[in-house]
């Protein structure tokens, strides 16, 4: 039987969130993208939204790059019934986003 395929995606979070509470539900959800580049264009055009609102302040953010289980009809379960921590089999911090200098 063939293995199912596992994926690698790209995504970014607020800096020092402890790994075993990263992919908690927290109210806010992750945006995905296909490759690293869409993800850190995305996130240096949020920094310069925050940054240009002198109310806000930018959080240190680094871009994950995440590669998934094998994807079967259990892994999709598992992405329904728990979110992506369901699913994700591996998370790197890939590139690290601090104030613009």
């Amino acid at each position: 039987m063939k293995k199912p395929p596992s994926f690698t995606f790209y995504t970014y979070s607020v800096a020092g969130i402890p790994p075993e509470e990263r992919w908690k539900p927290m109210g806010i959800s992750d945006v995905f993208f296909d490759n690293r580049e869409e993800a850190r264009n995305a996130v240096i055009a949020l920094r310069e939204d925050i940054v240009a609102d002198p109310d806000m302040e930018w959080a240190v953010t680094v871009l994950e790059k995440i590669k998934t289980i094998p994807l079967n009809q259990g892994a999709v379960l598992a992405l329904l019934n728990h979110g992506p921590a369901g699913i994700v089999a591996s998370c790197e911090i890939v590139e690290t986003f601090g104030p613009k200098a």
